[in-house]
């Protein structure tokens, strides 16, 4: 896994190099001469990506009073703090950032403007009294200019650096080891501490996680300590963490209280990607159908061989979060680049289902969009109108959406736990009137349930009402459906209806049920003032019984359930095909 981290990485940067980084830094410090200095935003609102910024090593870091050359905070190059910052911290790490820039000044000149600056307690009042004015946070990160001079760009600068911090570290280490990296397979040094990786905190990290490290006697063998328990060299371990810094940052989404983040061996433009489309976590965004399509035509330009860099490409997808303090890898999958279009492709073809929501927009025929990844997600939990989407995603627990995840990315069957989990909450929306609309994602994953359990399922399992189903739960569901859109349209709107206060018990005991609604319901196929009812209900009735041949199932198990809703469903959206009539559009059935 690191592997390919590390390659991704490597492809990436042109820079990897132990002891320099990127960084991101908000305030560009311009130096005069005389050492007065002007303050500027950088990068916009939100910052920019320095590169080769110096790194000092995070084991000597933890120690207190140290801190980065030529990059860091406001708080340690300025003093400028929050209320709440500990004032002899950040003195302590301000007086050290003075003493590396002058043991650097010299060798290098060019640095005396920006020694005087920082070292002169007039200037830092003025300064700290400029940045409240400029609405500078204290945490931001700055570099400096010092008479047009850039140490970041300076060849000397860093050479002193690279140095400097090989002296520091062999200070650190106090038994040199030679090993084999893990990772390179070369005889080398190892590093003792490897940097830690950013982008967690969401997640159970602390914001600055390890990887790899062993802090306690239980984890260390054959007296390795720290890092040596899982050896790799400095330039290896700076490579990964870079890659999974890059990687979280730019290439992950959140998905309950997880990072999942996904690459390929060769770059491939979103368009083209099978993830981004099944994506759209919590975007708001619903378009219509087009991410099947997309895969299928993806799927057969590679097999006519048109797309030969698709082909062979590989991908990879890996699920991260953090606690402790560590990295936790949750989750790894990799594989051919055509196996992924076509689990895709399979995922959302498995979810289709014809929509069957309120009566306005719905004519039957209609399949419902691809569902993005989150609206799945939501499907199994109650949905608060008043909640954002993230925070209604809270109610899933992490496992549940990593399994999902992982059941599209490799086409493996769905759990029969989430399909209960997404039966349930179909059961208690119908229940409760104020609930919303039917949701075909939640109906498409039961679906999608049945086509994987068993060969042959797409058959018998379809996007639309399936009148030759083979299974009488199926037909069940698809009668007591007829009776609830008879009762509506015979009565309108009584509050507790049909579906409200018999579809629990109907969809476990139909035999005890089902009858007696059967029988109840000739009073409103009879109703003179409405002739038509008889031969808009009627008809499809008898079709089901005659199916059924009075032979109501006594009980249903699970699977049974799943069956009597999407028969239920599927039922509805027939019922309300065509042109709707005044007697027929008096509200709506659940």
């Amino acid at each position: 896994m690191l592997n390919h981290v590390v390659t991704h990485a490597v492809g990436k940067f042109s820079d990897l190099e132990p002891g320099f980084g990127a960084t991101k830094v908000k305030w560009r410090i311009s130096i005069a001469p005389d050492s007065s200095a002007h303050f500027e935003p950088f990068g916009g609102e939100d910052g920019a990506r320095m590169p080769n910024c110096p790194e000092f090593p995070d084991n000597l870091l933890q120690g207190g009073g140290k801190c980065n050359f030529l990059v860091d905070t406001l708080q340690v190059m300025l003093l400028h703090l929050d209320k709440k910052d500990d004032s002899e911290k950040f003195l302590a790490k301000h007086e050290y950032f003075n003493y590396l820039l002058q043991e650097a000044g010299k060798q290098i000149p060019e640095l005396f403007p920006a020694i005087g600056f920082f070292s002169s307690h007039d200037n830092l009042v003025t300064a700290q009294a400029r940045l409240i004015e400029l609405g500078a946070k204290p945490t931001d990160r700055a570099f400096f200019v010092a008479a047009g001079f850039d140490p970041l760009k300076n060849e000397h600068c860093k050479v002193w650096w690279r140095e400097l911090r090989q002296r520091l570290l062999a200070d650190s280490v106090k038994k040199p080891k030679t090993m084999v990296c893990l990772l390179s397979g070369e005889t080398t040094t190892p590093a003792q501490t490897h940097p830690k990786v950013s982008g967690l905190k969401i997640v159970g990290g602390r914001g600055q996680d390890i990887v790899v490290g062993c802090d306690k006697d239980a984890f260390q063998s054959y007296g390795l300590e720290q890092a040596e328990n899982g050896a790799m060299s400095e330039a290896m371990a700076n490579a990964y963490t870079k890659g999974l810094d890059d990687l979280i940052a730019n290439h992950s989404r959140t998905i309950a209280g997880a990072k999942v983040t996904h690459w390929f061996k060769e770059q491939v433009t979103p368009q083209d990607d099978p993830l981004e489309w099944l994506n759209g976590f919590e975007s708001q965004e619903t378009t219509e159908a087009a991410a099947q399509g997309a895969a299928r035509r993806l799927l057969e330009s590679i097999r006519k061989a048109e797309r030969v860099d698709l082909g062979n490409n590989h991908y990879y997808a890996l699920t991260l979060s953090g606690a402790s303090g560590r990295v936790m890898v949750r989750d790894w999958m990799e594989g051919r680049f055509e196996d992924l279009v076509r689990n895709i492709e399979a995922w959302f073809a498995d979810f289709a289902i014809v929509v069957a929501g309120d009566r306005k927009d719905c004519d039957g025929k209609k399949i419902a969009h691809d569902p993005k990844f989150y609206e799945v997600c939501l499907a199994l939990v109650r949905n608060d109108q008043k909640k954002s989407i993230s925070e209604n995603l809270k109610q899933l627990p992490a496992p549940h959406a990593a399994t999902l995840w992982k059941v599209a990315v490799l086409h493996l069957p769905i759990p029969q736990p989430l399909m209960a989990q997404a039966l349930a909450r179909f059961r208690a929306d119908l229940v409760d009137k104020d609930s919303p609309p039917l949701n075909h994602a939640r109906m498409g994953l039961i679906k999608a349930y049945f086509v994987r359990l068993q060969q042959g399922g797409a058959i018998t399992m379809k996007a639309y009402l399936n009148p030759d189903h083979p299974e009488p739960a199926y037909h069940c569901g698809r009668l007591l459906a007829v009776l609830a859109e008879l009762q509506y349209a015979a009565l309108g709107d009584v509050g507790s209806g049909v579906v409200q206060r018999y579809y629990a018990a109907a969809s476990q005991m139909p035999g005890l049920v089902l009858g007696r609604l059967v029988r109840n319901a000739q009073f409103h196929l009879n109703k003179p003032d409405k002739p038509w009812l008889g031969s808009k209900f009627e008809n499809p009735m008898m079709e089901i019984v005659g199916k059924l041949k009075d032979n109501f199932p006594r009980t249903l198990n699970l699977e049974g359930q799943g069956l009597f809703a999407l028969g239920y469903y599927q039922q509805l959206a027939a019922l309300r095909e065509g042109k709707k009539t005044n007697e027929t559009t008096q509200g709506e059935t659940k």
